[in-house]
């Protein structure tokens, strides 16, 4: 069987407005389920669609910018297709923004109940407090280095 170098790699194709539209709602009803997932704080069970969400977002990003390099590719479609897949889309953005929110919130939550832990644990591990000769707390410098050092906990780290 011979292949061509044109058959090894397929340059990637604009789908038409109701091939995208149908991947657009697809992503949408994941985000949706996603959001409910977020209000019912389960968030452990979003990892279900994963792969799927992933795949979908990739051909997303890819026909935007197949879409962006040529714009006048949909205008030999109907207009009622088109006007269709502006719908779909407004209402993928507006549920994009929604699960946005909810994760941002989710995400402040999270780190608020980390620094919280973990000012607890530096206050635990942190040696007694003395008094100064002038009847105030006295902080070393390294009481002090032992209470940050000890109890670091770095936020926003991508492991």
């Amino acid at each position: 069987m011979h292949t061509t170098k044109q058959q090894q790699y397929r340059a990637p194709i604009l789908m038409t407005p109701s091939e995208l539209s149908e991947k657009i709602s697809r992503l949408s009803q994941i985000l949706d389920f996603e959001n409910e997932l977020l209000e019912l704080r389960s968030p452990q069970s979003m990892s279900e669609h994963q792969a799927e969400k992933t795949r979908l977002v990739a051909i997303y990003n890819q026909q935007m910018m197949l879409i962006k390099a040529s714009p006048d590719h949909f205008k030999r479609f109907p207009q009622k297709e088109i006007d269709k897949l502006k719908s779909i889309s407004q209402s993928f953005y507006e549920t994009l923004d929604t699960h946005f929110r909810k994760l941002s919130t989710v995400k402040t939550v999270t780190e608020g109940l980390v620094k919280a832990v973990a000012n607890e644990v530096a206050k635990k591990n942190a040696p007694p407090k003395t008094y100064s000769a002038n009847a105030a707390f006295q902080t070393s410098v390294s009481s002090r280095n032992n209470r940050t050092l000890g109890g670091a906990i770095s936020l926003n780290e991508v492991v």
